[in-house]
């Protein structure tokens, strides 16, 4: 079964529809969630200065954490807040869905790990990705970060899915080159494990493999020119098909290490996928190279081969640059054998397994 309840809007230019939508949805508290850099941005302002009754907080941090989801949270309860707007990344997305959802729900984030563990729905939430790569405009999940825990939380539940999406290619022409590398090379990561978990269906697979061609042929074109027009179009729109990929059909292993890996060391989400992506396919080869071959007619070697190549070719450090000390793969591996999605690979995988990747990086 395929599901998405959420409403999306792709046209350029389509994030000038915020403050019609918030008088549309009845909205009279509305909140507006980011981050200090989309504020700073010379679109932020002009974007919902003709709602005046929106109250901005922008104090979410990369790889959101839950004592910052609950304090917004808090404050939002407080003041009666009835829709939620999210204008950012994957990161501000998460929170911004987390809050929309404890507005409905006593507690903490953490109450709420897993699937359907809340029961009172969400409030209205409007997602506005300013990245390539998040998808989590058309998910029904929210993936948080517990850094007393040293892990990332995952929150699901069909009332997540926002109301609307506006994925408006005209967010990302300001977003630095590296960013769009990484972001998009995220969305390549969702769209490929979408193929090859078990929950893939026809309609996630067609999704994904138009997403995936999108980037082979538009993403280093954008990330070296974001005044791009017509990449910058491709690449926003693959992200947003391989979300709705993902988010009906899940992810595997490449994001069970990524996620263990950015829980602990709160390191970016996209480019520890991007860089763990070829590596984590290769491990899998025996079990899902010719399940991949045959959904994108492609040789799996050949496929891999065009992966390096293109991350070659985007601006990005490689893997030395994270300095992950192998006094933590012990954990690392734990933690991904841990995640909730593992068991959506179709290869068995064990933390001795996740131990070996690491260590071969």
């Amino acid at each position: 079964m395929f599901r998405l309840p959420t409403r999306v809007d792709f046209e350029p230019g389509c994030a000038s529809r915020i403050p019609e939508l918030i008088r549309q949805m009845g909205s009279v508290r509305p909140l507006v969630i980011t981050d200090p850099g989309v504020r700073s941005t010379d679109w932020f302002e002009p974007l919902i200065s003709t709602c005046s009754s929106c109250r901005i907080d922008d104090q979410v941090s990369p790889n959101p954490k839950a004592e910052e989801v609950d304090t917004i949270a808090e404050v939002a309860r407080s003041r009666g807040v009835d829709l939620v707007v999210g204008i950012g990344g994957g990161s501000v997305l998460d929170a911004a869905k987390a809050v929309a959802m404890l507005l409905q729900n006593p507690g903490h984030i953490n109450d709420y790990e897993g699937k359907d563990q809340f029961r009172n729905g969400s409030a209205p939430f409007i997602a506005v990705p300013t990245t390539c790569g998040t998808g989590s405009e058309v998910t029904w999940v929210s993936v948080i970060s517990t850094p007393k825990e040293g892990r990332k939380i995952s929150i699901k539940g069909d009332a997540m899915f926002p109301r609307f999406a506006l994925s408006d290619a005209n967010l990302i022409r300001t977003l630095p080159p590296h960013l769009i590398a990484a972001t998009g090379m995220d969305a390549m990561t969702h769209a490929l494990e979408s193929l090859i978990v078990r929950g893939a269906n026809p309609v996630s697979d067609a999704l994904a493999t138009r997403a995936i061609f999108l980037l082979m042929g538009s993403l280093t074109s954008c990330a070296l020119d974001p005044s791009h027009a017509a990449a910058r179009g491709n690449v926003m729109l693959a992200s947003t098909l391989a979300g709705m990929a993902f988010g009906n059909a899940d992810v595997g292993a490449v994001h069970c290490l990524s996620e263990s890996i950015g829980g602990l060391l709160d390191l970016p989400h996209g480019l520890l996928n991007t860089l763990l992506l070829s590596p984590v396919l290769t491990y899998q080869k025996d079990a899902i190279g010719p399940l991949l071959s045959s959904k994108l007619n492609l040789p799996f070697d050949n496929l891999i081969e065009r992966l390096k190549q293109l991350i070659s070719a985007l601006p990005l450090p490689d893997w030395t640059s994270l300095n992950i000390s192998p006094i933590h793969f012990y954990q690392l591996a734990a933690g991904a054998e841990d995640n909730g999605s593992n068991s959506s690979n179709r290869m068995a995988l064990t933390s001795s397994d996740y131990r070996t990747m690491l260590e071969s990086m």
